[in-house]
């Protein structure tokens, strides 16, 4: 069998990329943008895997291999930006800017699908960064005033994550003595140099506190842009982790308390901030939120307990994919329901939308079931304390997302019909849709053993339904007055104009109480975020202070259960 040379793998898009400034080369380069990953693909599903490959003339001697993690990865990330360049191209078919839109996409494309083959620190860095910096157009496509405000918001906190991400693997390769990531894991990571590659990664990652540019993003981008930023992005913050900061032989309490910490705060921001959105893609945003934080809590456990590591990473592998794949269904969703005039055909696409929501929520039987099913059980091996809280993490969890699920497809079917969008965007959908129908009939086949489905695996989400049912009557018939805010609504402390923030004018209170009920009233709906900023900066500072309690040791890398080695 001819192996595939790795170098193709980030040279198919940024090839189309060159042709696409040949002004007569345009249209056909539009339409070969869905097939700029078909090389990862193959790459992904070759057996054996492509040989590694050294470039000595590229920078100070690139280096890719395709390492089983790296395969997995590399399968879903080609999957969704082949569909979602497929489903832009369409959507934005009659756009005057659709060839700038093009450029960027497949420029993010490029630096997302290299970063996963590269194995020097130089080269990982460059394509890590060339996917944040492109993403950036991506986010400011529009070019609204929420475009430009999102895009602004992006681009700090991607510099801010670059610049943590540079000097970290500096100070890592200084200390390994080499520029390969075979010999930073081989080494002893200074403190200083992890922190700071953690920092820079945690951002792509969504974690909080450094979640604030994702609603905005999410929410400013075209869908199909929204799909990669969500689906596929933001693992590339995960995979990072994984490859440059794996368990070592001894565990790290310290830097696995602030890590669970911050992790269990976006298991309870994502719902409490999404739940109040009135834009479906800013509550999807918020999702993505806590079904990451759910990855960074299955890496903290690993990080306290490095012995559960072998259970634990196959199991934030495929919790990685799933959501990959249902993400991306939902936000290619968006556009085909704009197309849909209010009636049975929407009803019929949000019905079909059901599947990935309650495949993010955890329903037995579903992709999310098996990769909760899994990572439970890598954290039943962590130290005994995490035991009290790591099952209600994952039942919170389950829950919030059930609730945000509940909440964007109501907001999604409200939504008007769009006319200018073309139906055919459908297409790309329906292949998507597809791929998560796939995932649900094999998912179930990285579990050692099918596990039996409890009662209270379902109760979380029947709960939220109901929840949420109640909710809206209350809303409806209890003279209840909501006003949703824009997303990313802390940001509005830094702001000389406040955003608009939630407010619930509750029944009038009897005429004697009237005057005891206003002044509260002011008080808290003049700038009602801050009481969440205080509860975040709260956990944040407790947190901070477990960490610092006791002098970190610098941090051993050892060798992940899974295979980041190239072959």
């Amino acid at each position: 069998m001819i192996s595939l040379p790795l170098w193709l793998i980030p040279a198919a898009p940024l090839a189309l990329l060159i042709l696409l400034s040949l002004k007569g080369a345009r249209g056909a380069v539009r339409g070969l943008v869905p097939f700029a990953p078909v090389p990862a693909l193959l790459a992904a599903l070759a057996d054996p895997l492509p040989l590694p490959i050294t470039l000595d003339w590229l920078m100070l001697g690139t280096q890719f291999a395709l390492t089983d993690l790296a395969a997995t990865f590399l399968l879903f990330t080609s999957v969704l930006w082949g569909l979602a360049g497929w489903s832009a191209m369409r959507m934005l078919a009659a756009d005057p800017q659709r060839d700038r839109f093009a450029a960027l996409f497949l420029l993010a494309m490029a630096g997302n699908l290299g970063l996963l083959i590269a194995q020097d620190i130089v080269s990982f860095y460059a394509f890590f960064a060339m996917m944040s910096l492109a993403s950036w157009g991506l986010v400011l496509h529009g070019g609204g005033a929420a475009q430009r405000r999102a895009g602004l918001v992006y681009v700090v906190f991607a510099v801010a994550g670059e610049v943590a991400l540079f000097a970290g693997l500096a100070f890592a390769a200084h200390a390994a003595g080499g520029i390969t990531l075979a010999e930073l894991r081989g080494s002893d990571v200074p403190t200083v140099a992890a922190v700071l590659i953690a920092a820079g990664l945690l951002v792509k990652f969504g974690a909080v506190p450094l979640h604030l540019w994702l609603p905005l993003a999410h929410s400013a981008a075209p869908s199909p842009a929204s799909a990669v930023l969500s689906g596929a992005m933001l693992k590339a913050g995960l995979f990072g982790l994984i490859v440059l900061l794996p368990p070592g032989l001894d565990p790290t309490p310290q830097a696995a308390t602030l890590l669970a910490a911050m992790a269990l705060a976006g298991l309870i921001v994502a719902p409490v901030l999404g739940l109040i959105q009135g834009d479906p893609k800013a509550v999807l945003a918020y999702s993505s939120i806590g079904q990451m934080s759910l990855m960074a809590l299955g890496y903290a456990a690993g990080l306290a307990a490095p012995q559960a590591w072998p259970v634990i990473a196959p199991a934030l592998v495929l919790l990685a994919t799933h959501h990959a794949f249902s993400k991306a269904a939902l936000f290619l969703g968006v556009p085909v329901v704009w197309t849909a005039r209010p009636g049975m055909a929407r009803a019929a696409i949000i019905a079909a939308l059901l599947l990935p929501a309650l495949a993010l929520a955890g329903m037995p039987g579903t992709s999310g079931w098996f990769a909760k099913e899994a990572l439970k059980s890598g954290l039943s091996a962590a130290p005994a304390g995490w035991a009290v809280w790591s099952g209600a993490a994952l039942l919170v969890g389950s829950f919030g997302t059930a609730l945000l699920m509940v909440r964007a497809l109501t907001l999604l079917s409200a939504t008007p019909h769009k006319s200018d969008i073309p139906v055919d965007t459908a297409l790309p959908w329906g292949a998507m849709m597809a791929a998560v129908i796939v995932g649900l009939s094999v998912s179930g086949l990285q579990l050692p053993a099918q596990k039996p489905v409890h009662v209270g695996d379902i109760l979380p989400i029947l709960a939220a339904v109901l929840l949420a049912f109640a909710g809206s009557a209350a809303f409806r018939y209890g003279r209840i007055a909501f006003t949703p805010p824009r997303p990313g609504e802390i940001l509005a402390l830094f702001q000389r104009e406040p955003a608009p923030t939630p407010l619930l004018a509750l029944p009038a209170p009897p005429r004697s109480g009237r005057a005891l009920a206003r002044r509260p009233k002011r008080r808290i709906a003049a700038r009602p975020e801050q009481g969440g900023l205080a509860i975040l900066t709260l956990a944040a500072g407790l947190a901070l202070v477990a960490f610092l309690a006791d002098a970190p040791p610098p941090i051993e890398l050892g060798n992940p259960s899974v295979d980041v080695a190239p072959k």
